[in-house]
C-alpha cells in the first residue's frame, strides 16, 4: 500500500513538471498507448497495457513517463517506469530509464534499460541493454540485443532485431525479430515480419499489420501475431504458442 501511494506521488510530481516545463511546443509532446492480447492455446492468456508519455524539455532533453500492466490468470504487474532520453546531436542520441514493479502477490522488480541510438532518414542502427531483477527470489536476467533499419528506397523498410537472453540460472536463449513495411501512402503503412527463437524448443512466429495515420501527428496501428513455441519476456523468458491481437495509438501534440 505505501509502495502505491509513494507510485502517485511521484506520478503526480512528474506531471506537475510537465505542467511547469510544458508550455514547451505543440511538437514537444507525445503519448503512445498500446494494448495487446495474447490468446495461448493452453487456455490461458496475458494481456499487457502501456502508456508511454514523452516531452521534450530542451532540445537535447526529453523525459519518458511510462505505466505499464500485464496480466495473466491469477497474477498481475504494474511498472512505473521513468528516465531520460538524451540528444548529443543530431544523429545519436541514448535513452536511459528505471522501472518499479509490483505484482499481484505484492513482490518487487526492479527493470533498467539502457539503449544507444544512430539515427539518419535512411539507416537507424542500435544497441541495448535490459535487466530486471526480482529480489524476493534473487532471480534476475539479461537481455542484450542489436538492431538496425535502413530505406533501400523512401517508401520500404527492412528491421531486423537480435536478442539473447542470460539469467541466474545461467539459462540462455536467443531470438531474432524481422520486419519489412511499405508506405502505400502518407496515410497507410503495412508491415509484415516473423520472429524466431530458440529456448526449450525452436520457435517462431508471423505477423502482419496496417497503420493509418488520420493526421501527422496522430495514427492507429494494429497487428496481428502467430505464435509458435515463441520466447516471450514476463517473469522469465519462456515459449509460448498463440494469437496475439495488438494495437497502439501514437498522438503527437
Amino acid at each position: 500500500m505505501r509502495l502505491r501511494k509513494l507510485l502517485r506521488v511521484v506520478l503526480f510530481l512528474v506531471l506537475a513538471a510537465f505542467a511547469g516545463a510544458g508550455t514547451a511546443d505543440a511538437e514537444g509532446l507525445r503519448n503512445i498507448a498500446s494494448v495487446t492480447l495474447a490468446s495461448y492455446f493452453d487456455g490461458s492468456y496475458r494481456l499487457e497495457s502501456v502508456d508511454a508519455f514523452l516531452a521534450r524539455l530542451s532540445p537535447a532533453f526529453t523525459l519518458l513517463v511510462r505505466l505499464s500492466r500485464n496480466d495473466t490468470p491469477g497474477y498481475w504487474q504494474h511498472v512505473f517506469t521513468l528516465g531520460p532520453v538524451v540528444n548529443f546531436s543530431d544523429n545519436i542520441y541514448t535513452e536511459l530509464s528505471y522501472g518499479l514493479g509490483i505484482d499481484s502477490a505484492g513482490e518487487i522488480t526492479h527493470e533498467a534499460e539502457a539503449n544507444f541510438n544512430f539515427e539518419t532518414e535512411a539507416t537507424w542502427a542500435g544497441a541495448g541493454l535490459r535487466v530486471v531483477f526480482f529480489p524476493a527470489s534473487d532471480y534476475f536476467y539479461f537481455l542484450p540485443s542489436v538492431s538496425g533499419k535502413f530505406r533501400p528506397v523512401p517508401a520500404l523498410g527492412l528491421f531486423g532485431k537480435a536478442f539473447i537472453s542470460i539469467d541466474s540460472d545461467t539459462v540462455v536463449t536467443n531470438s531474432f525479430w524481422g520486419e519489412a513495411d511499405y508506405a502505400f501512402s502518407s496515410r497507410i503503412t503495412a508491415n509484415a515480419g516473423f520472429t524466431l527463437s530458440r529456448a526449450d524448443a525452436f520457435g517462431y512466429s508471423l505477423l502482419a499489420g496496417l497503420k493509418i495515420s488520420f493526421t501527422p501527428q496522430v495514427s492507429l496501428q494494429y497487428t496481428l501475431q502467430y505464435l509458435s513455441d515463441t520466447v516471450t519476456y514476463l517473469a522469465a523468458p519462456q515459449p509460448r504458442s498463440g494469437i496475439s491481437n495488438g494495437l497502439v495509438l501514437d498522438w503527437k501534440f
